[in-house]
């Protein structure tokens, strides 16, 4: 059965999602809230972002991002560095427990897109890429 782009989309962010949560409540993962995955790959891609780049890239509020970085410094996913060069600043790095969690969650975003996209050929897959690479521009803006 032939679905439109709205129909395509949200069986994708649905399925995606459902299978996320399943996926993290058999792993190490269970006790972390999506928006807190997401801050730990944040923390591991920006490379040890403070708190201000952290809220940015989040796009949610400092004292938002501040409550949640506590939580995760708590449950030793992260800890802080003080700024060599503005001592009112700290700089967020990832524990050996972070590093894993970013690892686990990385693993089960690659076994989602592999079950996307398993009964595609190579050149669909590439333009599959292309086609969503395009996308991603335009949210961006």
């Amino acid at each position: 059965m032939e679905h439109d782009l709205d129909q395509i989309m949200n069986v994708i962010l649905r399925t995606s999602e459902l299978l996320e949560e399943e996926m993290k409540q058999e792993s190490e993962l269970k006790d972390l809230t999506t928006r807190q995955l997401n801050c730990i790959e944040l923390v591991r891609e920006l490379r040890n972002p403070n708190l201000s780049e952290l809220a940015t890239s989040m796009n949610i509020a400092k004292a938002s991002i501040s409550v949640m970085v506590e939580r995760l410094l708590k449950n030793n996913y992260l800890y802080k560095v003080q700024s060599d060069s503005d001592r009112r600043s700290a700089h967020i790095h990832l524990t050996e427990k972070g590093e894993r969690a970013a690892d686990l969650h990385g693993a089960l975003h690659q076994r989602i897109s592999e079950l996307l996209t398993n009964d595609l050929t190579e050149s669909e897959k590439a333009i599959l890429i292309v086609l969503l690479n395009k996308s991603i521009k335009t949210l961006k803006k």
